[in-house]
C-alpha cells in the first residue's frame, strides 16, 4: 500500500516579505514630489538670476543711450560753433580785404597828389625848364611784415625831344650795419623783383614799378637805413641821380 513521504524542515523554503513601514512611504513620497519640484525650481532661479543680470545690463545700456545723447549735443553744438567761426573768419578776412583796398586807394590818391606837388614844385624851381630828366617824385610805405617796405618812384622830362626815353633806374640804400657805412643794392634786397620793374620807357613821365605791390625791398634786421639814391642809367651814361632821406609815409595795412 501506498505511504506518503515524510517531508523534512530542509524541504519548506521560506520568503520574507519585506514590511513598508509609513515612514518609508512618506519620504518615497517627499523623494519624488523633490525630484518633481527641483527642475521648474531650478528653472525659477535661474530666470530670476538672468534677470539680475540682465537688469544691470539694461541699466549700462540706458547710461551708455543718455551718454550717447550728451555726446551728439555737444557735438553738434561744435559743429555750430565751427560754423559761426567759419563766418566770423570770413567777415574778418573780407574786412581785411577791402580795407587793403582802401588803403591801397588813399596810398594811390597820395602819390597823384605828390605827384601834382612835386610837378608845382619843379614848376617854380630856377631849373624847372631846363630840358631833361627829373625824379619828381620817391615814396616809401610800410607793409604788413616788418623791415618790409613798398616803393614808388615816378621820373619825368623836360624837353621838347619826340624820342621816348629808353633807360634802367637804379636804386640803393645808404645806412649802418655793425657800425659801418654800408650801401645796399636793390637787386640784395628784393630777389624776388621782375627784370624789367625798373625798366624806363616814357616820353613824358613814368611811375615805377608800374604795378603796385611788384616793388618790395626787405631790409637786413641789423641794418638801419638812412638814404635813398635813384639813378637812371642808360647803358654807361648816368642822366640822372638824386638822393632822398629815408622817410616812411603811409599807414600799415
Amino acid at each position: 500500500m501506498f505511504k506518503p513521504k515524510r517531508r523534512t524542515l530542509g524541504d519548506h523554503r521560506v520568503v520574507f516579505i519585506p514590511r513598508t513601514s509609513r515612514l518609508v512611504q512618506v519620504l518615497k513620497i517627499g523623494l519624488i514630489v523633490t525630484l518633481l519640484l527641483a527642475s521648474p525650481l531650478s528653472a525659477w532661479f535661474g530666470w530670476e538670476f538672468a534677470l539680475k543680470s540682465q537688469q544691470a545690463v539694461l541699466q549700462e545700456r540706458d547710461q551708455l543711450l543718455v551718454r550717447q545723447i550728451e555726446l551728439v549735443a555737444e557735438l553738434d553744438a561744435l559743429r555750430k560753433s565751427h560754423q559761426q567761426l567759419d563766418v566770423d573768419l570770413l567777415v574778418a578776412n573780407e574786412a581785411v580785404t577791402e580795407g587793403r583796398e582802401i588803403v591801397q586807394q588813399l596810398e594811390r590818391q597820395l602819390f597823384r597828389v605828390q605827384q601834382d606837388l612835386a610837378q608845382y614844385q619843379g614848376a617854380l624851381s630856377p631849373n624847372a625848364m631846363v630840358p631833361g630828366l627829373r625824379i619828381q617824385a620817391f615814396e616809401l610805405h610800410a607793409t604788413e611784415q616788418p623791415n618790409r617796405y613798398r616803393f614808388k618812384v615816378m621820373v619825368t622830362r623836360v624837353g621838347e625831344d619826340s624820342d621816348s626815353v629808353q633807360a634802367m633806374l637804379q636804386l640803393s640804400i645808404h645806412g649802418q650795419q655793425d657800425g659801418k657805412a654800408v650801401v645796399l643794392p636793390l637787386s640784395d634786397l628784393a630777389t624776388d623783383l621782375p627784370e624789367d620793374a625798373m625798366a624806363l620807357n616814357f616820353r613824358y613821365f613814368q611811375v615805377v614799378p608800374p604795378t603796385a605791390g611788384v616793388a618790395d625791398l626787405v631790409l637786413p634786421e641789423d641794418f638801419e637805413p638812412e638814404s635813398v639814391t635813384l639813378k637812371a642809367v642808360e647803358g654807361a651814361d648816368v642822366l640822372v641821380e638824386q638822393s632822398f632821406d629815408w622817410i616812411v609815409i603811409g599807414a600799415r595795412p
